[in-house]
């Protein structure tokens, strides 16, 4: 897990087992692992108080910008990146728990033990940043 002065909240590495049970087409992925991340903020400082008192919101608000003029953040590591938000939050069995989060339409799904999610916070915003 990330540290508490990253915004990293969750980061992990998956390997597909199984991929489009239903027997379609999509078998090129499976055995690939890739990494994850769950991050509030795209600043590599975790959006920290500056040295001149300039909150990390507004610090961050020039992170990443499609023309490339802005600050480089955690999205130079990633191949892929997405903004959504997390909209529930299940507790299951005693240690077990689901976050979800939407990315415009993009559902994620992650269910693991309360430890590895508590800083996965119902209601904030969240980037997925993924790479192989």
């Amino acid at each position: 897990m990330a540290s508490t002065s990253s915004s990293i909240v969750f980061d992990d590495i998956f390997t597909t087992d199984a991929i489009d049970k239903d027997g379609k087409k999509f078998d090129r992925a499976n055995g690939d692992s890739f990494a994850m991340a769950l991050a509030s903020s795209l600043s590599r400082d975790g959006g920290a108080p500056t040295a001149d008192g300039e909150d990390g919101e507004d610090k961050d608000r020039d992170v990443w910008r499609p023309d490339g003029k802005g600050r480089r953040g955690l999205e130079e590591d990633y191949d892929y990146v997405m903004y959504g938000k997390v909209y529930k939050f299940d507790t299951g069995s005693s240690d077990i728990v689901t976050a979800y989060a939407s990315f415009g339409g993009l559902l994620l799904s992650i269910t693991g033990s309360y430890r590895h999610l508590t800083n996965v916070v119902l209601g904030d915003p969240v980037y997925v940043l993924l790479r192989k």
